[in-house]
């Protein structure tokens, strides 16, 4: 049968609390979501008095497979249902969900969250046999070889003293019998039929879906895709978007409480996806207003601090996506938060630069740039890029995304206009020093100019 979405699983729920039963459960997705769903149907099959005694609780970076056969396997000394839950588990890793793996270590390595990224190098590791102490010696062939996809051109030395101070695992799936693959003896297992009160709960952040045993669960038992696209695109942010909204809400239900609309904008903007960030600043911000029913962007404010970086990076990447009235709406909060006009006017000099940089790079002839996916550009154009250079570039420094992101925003914009920028910057800044002009009169006119290039008039405002 389908896998169940998110949308339905108030109606598995329903299924379950009316007597319909599965032997056993696969949660795959984005993890915070996992857990909480699972949360939900071990609450429906078992009452709160009996998951002391009935409910086992396995670490799937940890567990011993053989032993949860053999739980599975065994009938219950206690009344009522056994439910054994297994977090984070790898039986359905192979190479073809390798990069998807590296792809979450690497964003928890950004987020400088060592723990969840040598989680992930963990299962990477285990899924692939590889050798820990060769990773950062392996030539480009042997890495695809071992993962299934091309080695990452930027600096890896990051891996080995991550992954050092991870808790081994013990008995993956990868350290049994070459010959009998442990997913399998699941399989076997299920089909031979497990005695009645017994249910199995596997928690999976990644699954390969050709495998025997995920066919097999989604042909006989109960499978729940709460993936999330976690891109960058309109429909990835949507879907994004969707998720927190949806968790904001149940968490300040609990709480009787409701937000504004536009108090829900700014705390998702300032959170981002991450689902666990964002439940816990909500509970904290019910805590906060006490009594009070509805939150407010007062409420906000006052919980969840904004930090000048955050603001300022708020500014630039509006700035540089051409975001006019977006510009002009970070540009007043900033205001309202007391960040000094010169240091907003430094932010978007040092945007501009970079701009600008990335324009003459897109000028050269070799290599020449054009228009193309993320992964052509991490691929082929950065790397030829770099080995073209005498010296380092420091915009070509940073995550491939952020580079490429960079690159593809200077599109918009020519190089006589960034430099046309920066000329104006330097008026700007000569009249915020020695005139009686309001500030952010000044600064709103440079955004109009730059980022209203079709309205001459506005650009040649003059102050002075």
């Amino acid at each position: 049968m389908p896998a169940w979405k998110r949308k339905d699983i108030t109606a598995l729920l329903k299924e379950l609390k009316q007597g319909k039963t599965y032997p056993a459960f696969l949660i795959f997705g984005e993890r915070f979501l996992c857990r909480e769903i699972a949360g939900e149907i071990i609450s429906t099959l078992l009452p709160e008095k009996n998951q002391t005694a009935n409910l086992k609780n396995l670490d799937g970076d940890q567990e011993d497979p053989e032993n949860t056969l053999n739980l599975l396997r065994t009938f219950n000394l206690f009344p009522g249902s056994q439910i054994i839950r297994v977090t984070d588990s790898r039986l359905f890793h192979s190479k073809t969900v390798s990069k998807s793996i590296w792809e979450k270590a690497k964003n928890a390595h950004d987020a400088n969250d060592s723990k969840e990224a040598g989680r992930y190098l963990a299962q990477l590791i285990d899924t692939s046999g590889a050798d820990l102490d060769e990773l950062e010696e392996l030539n480009a062939n042997g890495w695809k070889n071992l993962f299934g996809f091309p080695k990452p051109s930027e600096n890896l030395s990051w891996i080995k003293e991550t992954i050092a101070s991870t808790p081994p695992a013990k008995n993956s799936a990868s350290t049994h019998s070459k010959s009998t693959d442990i997913a399998d003896r699941y399989v076997d297992t299920l089909e031979a039929g497990i005695p009645k009160n017994n249910i199995l709960i596997l928690l999976a952040d990644t699954v390969d879906k050709r495998k025997r045993l995920y066919k097999f669960m989604a042909k006989n038992c109960a499978v729940i895709d709460l993936s999330v696209d976690t891109g960058f695109s309109t429909a990835a942010r949507n879907e994004q978007d969707v998720v927190l909204r949806e968790l904001v809400e149940r968490t300040l239900a609990d709480f009787n409480k409701k937000i504004e609309p536009k108090a829900l904008t700014r705390l998702l903007e300032r959170v981002g996806f991450h689902p666990v960030a964002v439940v816990m600043e909500t509970e904290k911000i019910a805590l906060y207003t006490g009594d009070q029913t509805t939150i407010s962007s007062r409420d906000i404010d006052a919980v969840i601090g904004r930090t000048r970086e955050e603001a300022m990076y708020e500014l630039t990447e509006a700035f540089a996506a051409g975001n006019l009235s977006e510009a002009i709406l970070i540009f007043t909060r900033l205001r309202e938060h007391g960040i000094h006009p010169l240091a907003v006017l430094s932010g978007l000099r040092n945007i501009t630069r970079k701009l600008l940089t990335a324009k003459a790079f897109q000028g050269l002839k070799n290599p020449r740039y054009s228009r193309q996916s993320f992964d052509g550009f991490q691929k082929g154009y950065l790397p030829s890029l770099k080995a073209c250079l005498d010296e380092p570039a420091d915009i070509l420094s940073g995550h491939p995304y952020v580079v490429y992101k960079l690159f593809t925003q200077a599109e918009s914009f020519s190089i006589a206009h960034l430099k046309k920028g920066l000329s104006r910057l330097l008026e700007t800044e000569f009249q915020i020093k020695s005139t009686g002009i309001s500030d952010a009169l000044l600064l709103e006119n440079y955004l109009f100019g730059q980022l209203l290039p079709a309205a001459p008039e506005i650009q040649r405002a003059d102050f002075s």
